[in-house]
């Protein structure tokens, strides 16, 4: 009878919490039939615990750095004069509205609005082609 729950732990064992079955066995049951057994449910559940702590830490690594490259986007300047282009129309940015995309080039909102958010004038199209640049923790 000890040999068919021991089977039945040992093909069903890693789903199980191992302080419950240890709860549950009867007590005439040698221990050392299931040890073998519950020391294996035990490593699975520690070995689940410490993948998932891998990938819980991996993950806010990378929403840090995420957020840092936010950042140093949100405070990158542009220096714009009276004599500055549009890269795209040429016209004179002076006192008009204008964006700058993540390859430092600047368009008057009218090309924005245009050419869209994700495409700039040199052709990159952002949400296609992912720019990275040094010192992001995600490379590719």
């Amino acid at each position: 009878m000890f040999k068919a729950a021991v089977r039945l732990l040992h093909n069903h064992g890693e789903s199980l919490d191992p302080l419950q079955v240890l709860e549950t066995l009867s007590s005439e049951m040698p221990l050392q039939l299931a040890s073998d057994t519950i020391l294996r449910m035990l490593r699975a559940r520690f070995h689940h615990y410490c993948q998932g702590q891998i990938v819980h830490n991996l993950s806010q690594a990378v929403n840090i750095d995420t957020r840092l490259a936010r950042l140093e986007e949100r405070s990158r300047h542009a220096q714009i004069n009276d004599e500055s282009l549009c890269d795209s129309c040429h016209a004179r940015l002076g006192t008009k509205l204008f964006a700058m995309y993540p390859d430092d080039t600047v368009v008057c909102y009218k090309c924005f609005r245009r050419q869209g958010e994700s495409t700039s004038v040199t052709g990159c199209d952002f949400k296609k082609d992912t720019l990275f640049k040094p010192g992001w923790l995600v490379t590719h």
